[in-house]
């Protein structure tokens, strides 16, 4: 039922009464972690990427506000001054002082959108004001530590995660540009310090494009 939804053929904009809108997405971004420990820095050019396809499912006459269910893919690489790694089941961490080439956590996921939306479109008017907003649920498919040494070597960990999670979306702006924000609704893992644990939720805002 959900795959049939999501994937019927779009139905031509141009010149009917049935148009839909902001079916396929293209999202960049630059992420943050919230409330991180003091000694957690983020350096370099963190970055995330998003894609995907969202069901547009008109809900009034007009087709100005519409109901939105999909699927996507997310990769966010977040590159910082601490060394994650795992001790058993725990999530460790190093602050790192030497001298190195990279740093970075990395984490793919499968995300699953619904929003509501609300656009003033028309089938013969294709420069209009947005906003989308709602949640997505997200399906870790890894989350990873790689860890450059000046000289070289590489060191790959993959972590432990809680789990799927949620995030809270806000997507406006007019016609080719829209401003993206994201906040998760709950932590993903959790890393110890030599004195505390923390709860690992990210936050996010770029640009989000959609194609047609």
């Amino acid at each position: 039922m959900l795959i049939s939804m999501l994937f019927l053929p779009v139905v031509a904009q141009q010149y009917s009464s049935d148009f839909r809108e902001d079916q396929l997405y293209f999202g960049v971004a630059y992420p943050y972690f919230s409330n991180p420990p003091e000694t957690l820095i983020q350096n370099k050019l963190s970055y995330a990427l998003s894609l995907g396809f969202v069901r547009d499912m008109p809900i009034n006459k007009s087709r100005t506000w519409a109901l939105g269910l999909g699927v996507g893919w997310d990769v966010t690489r977040w590159y910082t001054n601490t060394r994650f790694s795992v001790t058993g089941n725990t999530i460790s961490t190093t602050n790192l002082t030497d001298n190195y080439q990279q740093n970075f956590l990395s984490m793919q996921s499968l995300a699953i959108p619904f929003e509501v939306r609300w656009r003033n479109a028309t089938a013969t008017k294709h420069a209009f004001w947005r906003i989308h907003t709602g949640v997505s649920l997200h399906v870790p498919l890894h989350f990873r530590s790689v860890y450059t040494s000046a000289n070289g070597f590489q060191n790959r960990d993959s972590l432990p995660i809680n789990g799927t999670f949620l995030r809270w979306n806000l997507h406006l702006g007019f016609n080719t540009w829209n401003i993206s924000i994201a906040q998760d609704l709950q932590p993903w893992a959790v890393y110890s310090t030599s004195n505390a644990g923390f709860d690992m939720k990210s936050a996010k805002i770029g640009l989000i494009f959609y194609l047609f």
